[in-house]
């Protein structure tokens, strides 16, 4: 098991674990509230974030059950099975954007809802793969669930590196729609690398250097780490704003995309003035002729 099996919750930790469950639980009711509604609407790429959204609130329930008489390992297994559920949602939501971006033909042509609502459901059985199934109850093993935690990574690193590349031959797409889809991708990368990878590469330590569990040192990395890992929820609630039809005028009330905008737009006037210029000069010769 990871290291929540192992060191028993503090007071310290229980009261962090209930005061971002204060913040994380209504912001991500709201959010999938939000969302439900954005799917009414056609919008099928928030399938994969409502997924993830649910896979999160399900996270917190559990965190919270750990700092009660409630807590034991079958309990640490189903927490488990929907964290990895819930990377794999993210890579769902990377790889999405990338087929958006570089392959906009095919995306157009072969998605639909009923596709991402099955694509979601087979996502959820995916933790099966790696767990130790005994009716009724879930485990996992150390080093197949830290491999199937770490899957996820490479694959949202390869579509954020795909996106990028194919946003800078896009014509139809504006600059600020770039910044938009390339923040969507981004938010995932960093997510996934600030909040869980430290999680992720301590395990595979653990496993491969057999640490006393009782070290000082590593149960203050531990606690922190586990800290870090508990924000994943609240993080992933940001990526609502990208699935708003209106996140254009929310970008544009901030300074530096005004910035930007002013500066595209003095560039238009001025490249319209120079083609004016130009013409009017082209007119005075004809005309002398």
């Amino acid at each position: 098991y990871f290291f929540i099996s192992d060191v028993s919750t503090s007071v310290a930790e229980s009261l962090y674990i209930w005061a971002i469950s204060v913040i994380e639980i209504p912001i991500m009711l709201l959010t999938l509230f939000a969302l439900c509604v954005l799917i009414k609407s056609n919008r099928i790429a928030s399938v994969y974030v409502i997924n993830l959204i649910f896979s999160d609130l399900l996270q917190i329930i559990c965190i919270l059950l750990f700092t009660t008489k409630f807590d034991s390992d079958e309990l640490i297994g189903v927490y488990y099975y929907l964290l990895i559920a819930g990377l794999y949602f993210m890579a769902c939501v990377a790889f999405e954007r990338y087929l958006l971006v570089s392959h906009p033909h095919w995306y157009k042509s072969h998605h639909s809802l009923k596709r991402s609502c099955f694509v979601s459901l087979m996502v959820w059985f995916v933790p099966l793969i790696f767990a130790d199934i005994k009716p009724p109850y879930l485990y996992f093993t150390d080093l197949p669930q830290t491999v199937a935690c770490f899957i996820p990574y490479p694959i949202i690193i390869l579509c954020f590196v795909g996106t990028y590349r194919g946003l800078s031959h896009s014509i139809s797409l504006t600059s600020l729609n770039r910044k938009l889809i390339l923040g969507s991708l981004f938010l995932v990368l960093l997510t996934y690398t600030c909040l869980i990878l430290p999680f992720v590469i301590m395990d595979f330590f653990n496993y491969f250097t057999s640490i006393e569990r009782m070290n000082m040192v590593y149960e203050k990395a531990d606690r922190f780490l586990e800290c870090l890992l508990y924000l994943n929820p609240l993080a992933d609630c940001l990526l609502y704003l990208f699935m708003r039809a209106d996140v254009v005028d929310i970008m544009k009330s901030v300074p530096c995309c005004c910035k930007t905008d002013r500066r595209q737009n003095s560039t238009r006037l001025a490249t319209s003035s120079n083609r004016e210029v130009l013409t009017n000069t082209d007119l005075d010769r004809f005309m002398k002729k």
